[in-house]
């Protein structure tokens, strides 16, 4: 009997051991899928509610960066929320997250209240914020805070059991994969098939979704931990180490590095090297793929393989933005730079990955993470602009990752003999740049590097040691990257007269020629974008030039079936081309969202002061201005209007939409033309004006100019289409001989709240 008894009870036992085990399973199945909806939920709601407002408050870069910095702060807030509630009993931390939880479904759908639109007074920096706080403020928080949460929670459900909860971390690098697949949904998938309002109360059923996984969650691991019996419910964590200011202060510039790295290099390959639809996505795929690797196992990150892959890759790097002129193809440069920062990313997060605290401390290691991304992002995305001139803080992020080595290996320096070896790299390398040795630069990067190399084996026999090697390496390389960038400077190309900086990008004013000479000429740069190029003889400067000749679309919207005196309008500056057709009695009315772009025209450029028209330049987002002019004042009555701003990548799309086509309807004559400037490598947007003009009941043709070769007036090869309802200029010879019919079957028409770039794209690139 006693023996048949003590069977009932293993057997009763092992039944216990199975549900807990499987309680355990099922618990852990709920969180790991409420942490990737969260995550997906959050990278999908980003662009979905900033291209709601944009045109609300004018699509520009600068509504683009106090949404990114909302959503910093934010998510900032979130994980000290976090930090703070998983240091309490888990019962409070249901409540209180279920009720931030319902509150946030209270909010729902997240489409913005037309009553929060701006009435076009006054700075709009604050109605953004508080459209944003009052639409997805709280299902924001909500998404942010429940990652970090609901690890706590599974490492709760595993306390006692220490290899379970060092697997923790693994949420988090499912988390980053989530962000990784909406990255690639939402551009691809939703925003070329769904209009914004769909997208909006999709996005919002799936909240509701996710809220449910996370109430049903922590019920689920608050079960579960009861059941636990024998060794598990009797095992208590050893008490961990306090943390040291050191490895906090480490977590927070790793952090910092990763974004402003990602920042940095993604403004550069997208305006400096290459302007590419969608090239964007790369680094950020890169970013967030770092994360995966990383934080999945420490199997991905090796620091055999990537210290040298960061210390070889950043001085090269800053090599290349050493060179005037491009030394590489494009695609060798975009490579180049992805997978150097690939490389920054898997350091900075690998080094954070192998400095992860226990478990019961990482509510705060993410919190500090949040704090390194939002001053990372601030500097990158929001000081420097208003600081440096260029993007001088991807230069700072190829010397940091340097430094970081010296730091962690200073354990296992021979100071003296790193020292030693570091002045002898050094003084060599001023000792050849020195007037009185000339070599060439190839020359001297060949010996230094020889020197360096040498240098650094020296170090790593004396100290017995690779890392001791590696941090002098590290502090060479950080060397190279600043002096190739004060060098860069100092023997900047002789060509730049201006570099200027600010929220819309970097500009730069650039001398063909001796100044005077009747071939020089000046042309505006941002980026790899031309805004325009003058000639400097007397007579020469004031002829139009570029996309903007008489025989461009430009030029024959101005030109064919003149008025007396002429009223037009033109959405984008440039060197204000455009003005040398006026005359004396008409109005050219600029409207130029850049000021930079106005005080360059202005300063190293003679069309605005040549023209004998009456030249207005109205400083601001177009669309917004001429909503403003047409509610305060009426119609301007413009005989022609220009639209010219899609010769990048970053098209401002509110600017070729019904809604906007609209707007520029109400402000023309009915004689008059609409001239969209559509010249572009990558986009075929025709099909798309055309499109817009029948859906407005006006006919479209497309002009198309190829000027002879080395023609003396610089003008370049555009595409226009022309929109109209006048049937006289429809009918004038040269129209109807250069005009073209457009195609645009399957083309949708583009609306504020959709539109497609997707099937714009160009998949042979225009020569």
């Amino acid at each position: 009997m006693r023996e048949a008894a003590d069977a009932s009870h293993a057997v009763r036992g092992g039944s216990a051991a199975r549900a807990a085990r499987d309680a355990s399973a099922g618990a852990l199945a709920l969180s790991a899928s409420t942490i990737f909806v969260s995550a997906f939920l959050l990278f999908l709601v980003q662009p979905l509610i900033a291209r709601q407002i944009l045109p609300w408050f004018g699509g520009s870069a600068a509504v683009w960066t106090l949404c990114l910095v909302f959503f910093q702060v934010v998510l900032l807030v979130g994980y000290f929320y976090a930090d703070w509630l998983s240091r309490r009993p888990l019962r409070m931390q249901a409540v209180v997250h279920a009720l931030l939880l319902l509150a946030a479904c209270a909010m729902l759908p997240v489409i913005p209240d037309a009553a929060w639109k701006p009435t076009g007074q006054g700075d709009p920096s604050a109605g953004v914020l508080a459209v944003l706080a009052a639409t997805i403020g709280l299902p924001y928080l909500a998404v942010c805070t429940t990652g970090p949460l609901v690890q706590s929670w599974v490492a709760r459900l595993h306390a006692g059991d220490a290899p379970r909860q060092a697997k923790v971390y693994r949420l988090f690098a499912l988390s980053n994969l989530a962000a990784l697949a909406a990255l690639v949904v939402y551009p691809f998938v939703l925003e070329p098939v769904f209009a914004l309002r769909a997208q909006a109360v999709a996005w919002s059923v799936g909240f509701g979704v996710f809220a449910v996984l996370a109430i049903v969650s922590v019920v689920a691991v608050g079960k579960a931990r009861p059941a636990q019996t024998g060794a598990e419910a009797a095992a208590t964590p050893a008490p961990s180490a306090p943390l040291s200011w050191s490895n906090q202060l480490l977590w927070l510039v790793l952090a910092a590095l990763g974004t402003v790295a990602l920042l940095a290099v993604s403004a550069f390959i997208t305006q400096d090297i290459a302007s590419v639809p969608m090239l964007w996505i790369v680094p950020l795929a890169l970013y967030l793929l770092s994360f995966v690797l990383c934080f999945d196992s420490d199997f991905w990150y090796r620091r055999w393989l990537f210290w040298p892959a960061v210390l070889l890759l950043t001085p090269v790097m800053g090599w290349y933005l050493n060179t005037p002129q491009r030394s590489l193809p494009i695609a060798a440069a975009i490579g180049l730079y992805s997978a150097g920062l690939f490389a920054i990313c898997m350091f900075a997060n690998g080094e954070l990955a192998r400095a992860r605290p226990g478990p019961e401390r990482l509510t705060r290691f993410y919190l500090l993470l949040a704090l390194g991304g939002a001053v990372g992002g601030i500097f990158a995305g929001v000081v420097a602009p208003h600081f440096f001139n260029g993007y001088w803080e991807l230069p700072m992020s190829l010397a940091v990752p340097g430094l970081i080595v010296l730091w962690l290996t200073r354990g296992r320096q021979q100071w003296v003999w790193a020292v030693f070896a570091f002045a002898i790299v050094v003084g060599f390398a001023a000792f050849l740049r020195m007037d009185a040795v000339a070599v060439s630069l190839n020359v001297l990067y060949a010996t230094v590097s020889a020197l360096a190399l040498f240098a650094v084996g020296y170090t790593a026999w004396r100290a017995r040691s690779w890392p001791a090697a590696a941090g002098l390496a590290g502090a060479l390389a950080s060397v190279a990257v600043v002096w190739l960038s004060v060098y860069s400077v100092l023997e900047a190309d002789n060509r730049t007269m201006l570099r200027v900086r600010n929220f819309y990008g970097a500009l730069r004013v650039e001398q063909f020629g001796i100044p005077g000479a009747l071939t020089a000429s000046r042309r505006l740069m941002h980026g790899v974008i031309s805004h325009g190029e003058q000639l400097q003889g007397a007579v020469q400067r004031r002829l139009p030039s570029t996309y903007y000749g008489p025989k461009s679309g430009a030029g024959l919207a101005l030109l064919t079936n003149r008025a007396e005196t002429q009223r037009v309008g033109v959405i984008g500056l440039g060197v204000g081309t455009l003005a040398a057709y006026g005359r004396a009695g008409d109005t050219v009315r600029f409207y130029e969202i850049n000021p930079r772009v106005t005080a360059a025209a202005r300063s190293h450029f003679t069309y605005l002061a040549d023209s004998p028209a009456t030249v207005e330049v109205a400083q601001g987002d177009a669309r917004l201005l001429m909503q403003q002019e047409l509610d305060a004042h009426g119609s301007q009555r413009f005989d022609a209007i220009v639209v010219d701003a899609f010769s990048g990548d970053a098209i401002p799309m509110h600017l070729m939409t019904r809604e906007a086509l609209a707007l520029y309807d109400k402000h023309l004559l009915p004689t008059g033309v609409i001239a969209f400037h559509i010249s572009n490598r990558h986009l075929l947007l025709a099909p798309v004006v055309k499109r817009l003009a029948e859906d407005a009941g006006m006919q479209a043709l497309r002009v198309h100019f190829e000027p002879v070769p080395n023609n003396l007036t610089l003008e370049h090869s555009s595409e226009y289409v022309l929109l109209t309802r006048d049937p006289r200029f429809l009918q004038d010879p040269v129209i109807r001989e250069r005009g073209e019919a457009i195609d645009a079957t399957g083309v949708t028409t583009w609306t504020d709240d959709h539109s497609n770039l997707l099937a714009a794209l160009r998949w042979t690139t225009k020569p």
